[in-house]
């Protein structure tokens, strides 16, 4: 992880705040690969472990039962919406839990994040210096993308995500 150094104390506070939300996203990337869903999707596969029938849990939804087949369809093509499942969730007795699991480490993401937006950088000043016949020694470009990475992923925020160009 990268120290914050000589940031004032509003910068403090907000770098506080990012390292929380940084906490809590990391968190989440522990359950990667969990909860898979079922192949009949999870409503269905509640409903049935409950031994509830369609018609049953749709009385209990004050829908037809055509319509809670539908829904159980939506669930598995992924067309359902987040407040539907939690009203079947809750008929079903059960909790929605609800979470975006990132691919890796939260503090991975941002550290790669930085090298793709320096080594962009670094591209553009080196075409820059090629124009005007100047070049830069291997090791000074080296020690410049280190410096630049620690400088982007100190700075945070938009700077660090203000490239169109995806990693």
């Amino acid at each position: 992880m990268t120290v914050i150094k000589n940031k004032k104390p509003t910068n403090i506070v907000q770098s506080m705040v990012h390292e929380q939300y940084k906490e809590i996203a990391s968190s989440a990337f522990k359950f990667k690969g969990f909860p898979f869903i079922p192949k009949e999707g999870w409503v269905r596969t509640i409903r049935k472990a409950l031994g509830m029938s369609g018609e049953q849990l749709a009385q209990r939804l004050n829908l037809s039962r055509n319509r809670v087949s539908v829904l159980e369809r939506r669930e598995i093509d992924g067309d359902i919406t987040i407040n539907q499942l939690k009203k079947l969730a809750a008929e079903l007795g059960c909790e929605l839990t609800y979470g975006l699991v990132p691919n890796k480490d939260i503090n991975d993401l941002l550290e790669e994040r930085a090298e793709h937006v320096a080594k962009e950088s670094l591209s553009l000043n080196a075409q820059n210096m090629f124009l005007e016949a100047q070049s830069i020694d291997i090791n000074k470009e080296k020690f410049l993308f280190e410096q630049l990475k620690t400088e982007l992923l100190n700075a945070g925020g938009r700077k660090l995500w203000k490239s169109t160009k995806k990693v």
